[in-house]
C-alpha cells in the first residue's frame, strides 16, 4: 500500500480548504514570521485537488524564485497571475462587489464622450480584473487564490482594506465557490471577523532560542484539534509539527540495523541525534537527558531502546536500569522485537532487588537495593559482561534509581562515574521532570540534552553542546531508531 505523504501544513487547514464550497483564510503576523512561505506551501499541498493562483503585490517573480528555490520544480502546480494582462472582457455574472468598487452602478457602463474620445466612468482596477478572470476561466473547477498582501493591494487602489476583503469574499468565495487566502502585513485582529478562518504567525523566545509558532484562531465549520503548531522554515519551506505516535508497536518486528561508530564517536542509535551532537557520544562521557513535563512515554521508550539495541547489535555490553521501574521481564520483551534473546541475555544486565526477583539468570543482575555505592561496582559490571565488546554502556532511569536509593543517588554514584571515565565507557542518565537528582549530574555531564513539549510538538535541544531547537517526530530510518529531528529555523 502506498504511503500517504505527510502534510507540511496543519491537517485542520487542509480540511478547511477541501470542505465543500468556498472559504477565506486570513493569515496575519509580524514581518518575517513565515506568512508568504505558508501561503506558497498551502498552494502546493492543495494542488492535487484544486488550482492555485498566487498574486504578489510587492515581490517580483525573480525575487520569489531566489528566495524559494523549490518553486522552480513546482511551476506546474502554481499559476502566477500576470498583472500585465488587460484584455477587455465583460463583467462576470457574479461581480456585483467588483462593480461597486469600480464605480459601475448598473451595466452597461456609462460612457462619456469628450471630443473624439470615449472615457469609461469608473476606477481602473486592472489587477482585480485579472484575479477574477483567473478564477473564472477555470470554473467550474475549484481554485485557491492567494493575495500577498491584501493591505498593499488596497493601498494601491486607495480602497479600504476591509471593503476590498468583503468584496472578494462576496464575489469569489460566495459567488464562485472558490477559496481565498489573504495575507495581511500586521498582527492586527481588527479584521478577523471578515474571514471564515484566521491564522496568526509569530516568533517567540524559548530558553534563549527562537521558535516560530502558528496559531489557528478560528476555522469556521472545522474542528480544531491542535490550535498551536511549532514550525520551521528550513530549506525555504514551511513544515509544521504535531505529535505523531510511533508506529513501531504496530509494525512487524524487524532486526535492528546498527549505526556504526564515526570518527571515534559512539552512536546513540538515532542518526539525527548523532548529527546534532556532532557525531554521537564520546568514549568516557557522561550524558544527561532531561525529559520535561508532558513528554510522551513513547519518546523516552524510543530513546532507551535505540541506545540499548545499538550497543547490543555491535556486541557491546549494557548495564540498564529502565525508567518507570519497568521490570526486567518487560524490558527484555521490548528489546526482543529487534534483538535475539540469546544476545540480550549475554550482553544486557538489568539490576533487580534480590528479594523481588521472580526468576533468575538471563539478563537479570541481583542487587541489594539499599546503596548505589555498593550495588554498582565497576569491577562487578565488567565481570558480568566479560564476553562483550567495549565500550560498555550504563543507561540509568533516574526515577527508578531515586525510588530505590533516595534523592541523593547522584552523590552515591560519584565513584562509579569516575570509573566510567577512566575505563572509556559511556554513561547516560535519563531524568523525568520530577527527578531531584539532576543538578549534580548536570554539572558533571559532558553532554546535556533537554526534551520538552509545547502543545503537540516535542522539542529536543542541547545545553552542552549548545544547539538550536529540533522538532522530534517518528519516521522510518534505514538504520537505527525511527526518530527524526528537524531544525527550527
Amino acid at each position: 500500500m502506498e504511503k500517504v505523504p505527510r502534510l507540511r501544513i496543519p491537517s485542520e487547514i487542509y480540511q478547511f480548504f477541501t470542505n465543500p464550497g468556498g472559504h477565506s483564510l486570513m493569515v496575519r503576523g509580524t514581518a518575517g514570521a513565515g506568512k508568504t512561505t505558508f501561503a506558497l506551501q498551502t498552494i502546493e499541498e492543495l494542488s492535487p485537488v484544486e488550482w492555485g493562483f498566487y498574486h504578489s503585490t510587492r515581490v517580483s517573480d525573480a525575487s520569489l524564485l531566489a528566495q524559494f528555490g523549490w518553486l522552480k520544480d513546482k511551476s506546474d502546480r502554481l499559476v502566477r497571475i500576470d498583472d500585465q494582462d488587460r484584455a477587455d472582457r465583460g463583467e462576470g455574472a457574479k461581480r456585483a462587489g467588483l462593480s461597486d468598487l469600480k464605480g459601475v452602478k448598473a451595466p452597461p457602463m456609462e460612457i462619456a464622450k469628450v471630443g473624439g474620445l470615449a472615457i469609461s466612468i469608473g476606477k481602473d482596477l486592472g489587477e482585480l480584473e485579472v484575479l477574477y478572470r483567473s478564477i473564472e476561466k477555470n470554473l467550474p473547477g475549484k481554485g485557491l487564490l492567494v493575495i500577498d498582501s491584501i493591505d498593499a493591494l488596497a493601498d494601491k487602489y486607495d480602497i479600504a482594506c476591509s471593503k476590498l476583503i468583503t468584496t472578494i469574499q462576496h464575489d469569489i468565495v460566495e459567488g464562485y465557490g472558490s477559496n481565498v487566502l489573504f495575507v495581511l502585513e500586521t498582527s492586527d485582529v481588527g479584521m478577523d471577523y471578515l474571514g471564515d478562518g484566521v491564522v496568526n504567525f509569530s516568533c517567540i523566545e524559548y530558553n534563549r532560542r527562537r521558535l516560530r509558532e502558528l496559531e489557528i484562531v478560528k476555522l469556521r465549520g472545522c474542528e480544531i484539534q491542535q490550535p498551536k503548531f511549532i514550525f520551521t522554515l528550513d530549506g525555504g519551506r514551511i513544515q509544521t509539527f504535531g505529535y505523531n505516535r510511533s508506529q513501531a508497536s504496530l509494525e512487524a518486528p524487524r532486526p535492528w540495523r546498527p549505526i556504526v561508530d564515526s570518527n571515534g564517536w559512539v552512536s546513540c542509535g538515532l542518526s539525527d541525534l548523532d548529527r546534532s551532537l556532532n557525531g554521537g557520544l564520546e568514549k568516557g562521557s557522561i550524558t544527561l537527558i532531561e525529559l520535561g513535563q508532558g513528554v510522551p512515554t513513547t519518546v523516552s521508550n524510543e530513546l532507551e531502546s535505540a541506545l540499548v539495541c545499538n550497543f547490543v547489535s555491535l556486541g557491546r555490553g549494557v548495564m540498564w536500569v529502565p525508567m518507570r521501574k519497568a521490570s526486567a521481564e518487560n524490558a527484555r520483551a521490548k528489546l526482543g522485537r529487534c534483538i535475539p534473546g540469546t544476545e540480550i541475555d549475554r550482553l544486557v544486565r538489568i539490576p533487580e532487588k534480590a528479594d523481588q526477583m521472580t526468576s533468575g539468570g538471563g539478563c537479570i543482575l541481583p542487587i541489594e537495593g539499599t546503596s548505589a555505592f555498593l550495588d554498582f561496582k565497576w569491577q562487578n559490571i565488567e565481570y558480568s559482561l566479560d564476553t562483550s565488546q567495549r565500550p560498555i554502556l550504563t543507561l540509568m532511569g533516574l526515577d527508578t534509581m531515586q525510588s530505590m536509593y533516595g534523592n541523593d543517588v547522584s552523590d552515591q554514584l560519584m565513584d562509579f562515574l569516575a570509573l566510567v571515565r577512566r575505563n572509556n565507557a559511556v554513561f547516560v542518565a535519563m531524568a523525568p521532570s520530577s527527578s531531584a537528582s539532576t543538578g549534580r549530574l548536570a554539572d558533571l555531564a559532558t553532554t546535556h540534552i533537554k526534551i520538552d513539549r509545547i502543545g503537540g510538538t516535542v522539542l529536543l535541544y542541547g545545553e552542552e553542546p549548545f544547539t538550536e531547537c529540533y522538532a522530534l517526530s517518528f519516521e522510518g530510518k534505514e538504520a537505527g531508531g525511527d526518530v527524526s529531528l528537524a531544525r527550527i529555523l
